[in-house]
């Protein structure tokens, strides 16, 4: 039996929750669209003296409630307005939830590798699990494929990553010859999650040798594994955080000879404590990288790169909407898998 859709996000993701409301519409019978209308579902949440947060919701009884958290600043508050929203969602009957993490909170704390830390990547799964009831979860592109098993069942995972392939086939290769291209990874993480995408491009890889000279340094180059020598050299990896590593292992494949460097990545935070978001944007835009290739998996950096010139956005909505639409309608996700099936997303 197939229930009424209705589209919930906390604040920070109500963009694209706005966009995969309108990508669903090409997608979703209209017999699913409450009251013949399919946009964000309404929330209103109440700040009161103490700090405290409260969530109210619209009717959603025996409806298909999906939610649209991405880890947008300031985290932790979106964190906690998040779990008022299930709180008061899971209060309010509906018939199911699905819960859609375009960009997964604290997914890079999920490994206990030092003494006594917290290990939140985990510990927030099972408390989605546990404590609010949710086993409908949603995951794009996460910072590790082992993420998805601290669900229970196991969260369905999408990528982006065809969006990448498709953009380049597209507008890039068509002037730049794969047989002077490289896809160069910074380290061995990236490497193992990329390593398809270099078979699925047909390009030769390259991989930046690193090293720590102790636990409190930053790794340091050692060399370059594989031939750039004039080559135009993709650089990918999941996010691009501060910017740093980016910039560093750019300037080192630039002077070993690589021709110019793109900086590919599904994720863009693009945050660092030390400087604003726009000072930091502006640094990135007269770095030696050509282009920095994203998504707007984190609506509040996509918004503010658009239309600069280095930065291109790809947008991850109709991806969205895709899965949304075959988790309501008990379609198959794999088959969002397959590259050939870009164009059911391309938007």
């Amino acid at each position: 039996m197939s229930y009424p859709v209705k589209v919930f996000s906390t604040r920070g993701s109500d963009v694209l929750a706005k966009a995969v409301c309108d990508a669903l519409k090409t997608r979703l019978p209209k017999e699913l669209w409450p009251e013949g209308r399919l946009n964000p579902a309404k929330s209103r949440v109440v700040r009161f003296s103490n700090e405290n947060l409260q969530m109210q919701v619209e009717n959603i009884r025996d409806h298909f409630v999906v939610v649209i958290h991405s880890q947008v600043p300031p985290v932790n508050e979106r964190l906690v307005e998040l779990f008022c929203l299930l709180d008061a969602i899971k209060g309010a009957r509906p018939a199911d939830i699905l819960l859609v993490f375009p960009y997964y909170p604290y997914s890079r704390s999920d490994k206990k590798n030092q003494p006594r830390i917290s290990t939140m990547g985990y510990r927030l799964a099972h408390i989605l699990n546990h404590s609010f009831g949710i086993n409908r979860v949603l995951l794009l592109d996460p910072h590790d494929d082992h993420i998805k098993h601290y669900f229970d069942p196991v969260a369905d995972e999408i990528t982006s990553i065809y969006l990448f392939f498709d953009y380049l086939k597209e507008n890039v290769f068509n002037f730049r010859p794969k047989e002077e291209s490289v896809l160069v990874f910074p380290d061995e993480g990236a490497s193992k999650r990329y390593s398809g995408f270099a078979r699925l491009l047909r390009i030769s890889t390259a991989y930046i040798d690193k090293g720590r000279i102790d636990d409190r340094e930053e790794p340091e180059v050692k060399g370059i594994i594989g031939n750039i020598e004039d080559k135009f050299c993709l650089m990918i990896d999941d996010e691009i955080l501060t910017g740093k590593t980016a910039i560093k292992d750019a300037r080192v494949v630039l002077e070993k000879s690589g021709r110019s460097v793109w900086m590919l990545a599904p994720h863009a935070p693009f945050a660092d404590k030390k400087m604003a978001k726009e000072k930091l944007i502006q640094k990135l835009q007269h770095s030696s990288i050509e282009k920095f290739v994203v998504t707007n998996s984190i609506p509040s950096t996509a918004q503010v790169i658009s239309g600069r010139s280095k930065f291109i956005v790809l947008p991850v909505e109709f991806l969205l909407a895709e899965a949304i639409k075959r988790t309501v309608m008990g379609q198959s996700i794999t088959e969002l898998h397959n590259p050939e099936n870009v164009a059911l997303y391309r938007g």
